[in-house]
């Protein structure tokens, strides 16, 4: 390595958060959702560890994600919650992989391109029962379940849902989406098929409490140690450290305008650090003169434009120098800075905060 920028993961802090959301919803099992790379934790490494932990089936967005586990050597079930098509019923053989069935027409496509020889394909069925977003609607399930019937080719191994607001106070959504998921599971009973496991809770439902377990739960976020709300945040502890070190310190006039379009001139004399990272790697420019890094685990404000490769810290009355460790993101002594804190300073959430860090920043593992 010659850049010392780095994303640090600490698996153990990861089997942790698992540990401590499996606690909170037994006898319902985990199913860790590794999509996005992990959220940007690294997604082999992270189902390695959590493997060694019990997991047994993994959450991915897309065949590719789930591919690329295999290739790793991950083992179990390999659940696709996004993106699946059937044209690529083949490469789930293959692989392993369980794509969901989502829209009727899919289902369809699903079924005629299952029967090729070659044992039946496991596939989940997803129901929307109020986020608007993907999954069947409710007049769509018989349907699908006369199609499920009449189709060697598929097995069902299972049904679920997603949750619109699970991280809100006073969750009514969440009792309604239940609900409705429940009743889904119970018309497919009825009619003489099994559900397979019936799964709903993300991060969110998970760390309040909301009880709504069904069989398993989908936690993301809260994995990595960072809650969907800060008020959920408690037993959680942070997987992930993006650190760097300062390139430079120099010595600059007051007045002395820095950066691209020099939007940002000293106000005094300062001492003016430089850190190898910028918005490729995730620091994103509408950062820039809103969050601190920590120095040594002292407070050093962002100023001037962050770059594409590079940013500016104000250093001025701290002993740095070139080759001081600086903390972006984690905790240095008895200071941190949250995937939170950059959230709100760039007015959106930590999932694309974390999502965001770039894919030449190396992930380093330990625990």
């Amino acid at each position: 390595m010659t850049r010392p920028t780095r994303a640090i993961v600490d698996l153990s802090a990861i089997a942790r958060n698992y540990r401590f959301l499996a606690g909170r919803v037994s006898p319902a099992s985990v199913i860790p959702v590794v999509k996005a790379d992990a959220y940007g934790h690294g997604a082999a490494a992270v189902a390695r560890r959590l493997a060694e932990e019990g997991a047994g089936t993994f959450g991915v967005a897309i065949a590719e994600e789930g591919v690329a586990l295999r290739r790793a050597g991950v083992g179990g079930e390999i659940l696709i919650l996004g993106f699946a098509s059937p044209g690529d019923v083949g490469l789930h053989r293959a692989y392993g992989l369980t794509p969901s069935l989502y829209a009727l027409d899919q289902a369809r496509e699903f079924a005629r391109a299952a029967e090729t020889p070659g044992a039946p394909l496991p596939v989940h069925v997803k129901i929307d029962t109020g986020m608007g977003r993907l999954g069947l609607a409710s007049v769509e399930l018989p349907a699908v379940i006369d199609l499920l019937k009449a189709s060697p080719g598929l097995e069902l191994k299972g049904l679920y849902s997603n949750l619109s607001s699970s991280s809100e106070p006073g969750p009514v959504a969440t009792s309604v989406q239940a609900a409705a998921l429940a009743e889904a599971a119970g018309a497919i009973r009825a009619a003489g098929l099994s559900p397979g496991r019936v799964h709903l809770a993300n991060s969110g439902a998970v760390v309040s409490g909301a009880g709504v377990w069904f069989d398993a739960v989908r936690p993301g976020l809260a994995l990595y140690g960072v809650a969907p709300a800060e008020r959920l945040a408690e037993g959680l502890a942070p997987a992930l450290t993006l650190e760097t070190e300062l390139m430079e310190v120099r010595e600059v006039a007051a007045g002395t305008p820095l950066g691209y379009g020099g939007a940002f001139v000293t106000a005094r004399p300062s001492r003016i650090g430089l850190l190898p990272l910028g918005y490729d790697d995730g620091l994103r420019r509408s950062l820039s003169g809103r969050v601190v890094v920590l120095v040594n685990g002292e407070e050093a404000p962002i100023v001037a434009a962050v770059s594409m490769d590079l940013t500016f810290v104000d250093v001025t009355g701290l002993p740095a120098r070139r080759g001081d460790r600086v903390v972006c993101i984690g905790a240095d002594g008895s200071r941190r800075v949250s995937a939170w804190d950059w959230a709100r300073a760039a007015s959106t959430i930590p999932y694309e905060i974390l999502c965001g860090i770039g894919p030449r920043v190396p992930r380093v593992t330990i625990g």
